[in-house]
């Protein structure tokens, strides 16, 4: 049997807290907005228009680094 590792799941101000970037910055990275983090699995609506956003800050995290390694070998 796997453990695994559970993981962080915030809203908005508590996980753009975290991640130590804006609130703002963080909406825009969406999907829906043209972004690279996917809904479903980056971040999670809620049921209601009015219910907070979540952000998987693990996930997150390694979705902006990844993509930061990228820029970085393009720019070399």
């Amino acid at each position: 049997m796997e453990l695994t590792k559970p993981r962080l799941v915030l809203k908005t101000v508590d996980a753009a807290n975290v991640m130590a970037i804006s609130q703002g910055h963080l909406k825009r990275q969406m999907d829906t907005k043209g972004g690279p983090l996917i809904g479903g699995e980056d971040y999670f609506l809620g049921q209601h228009k009015t219910s907070p956003i979540t952000w998987d800050v693990d996930r997150c995290r390694e979705k902006f680094h990844r993509l930061g390694m990228l820029r970085r070998q393009e720019q070399a």
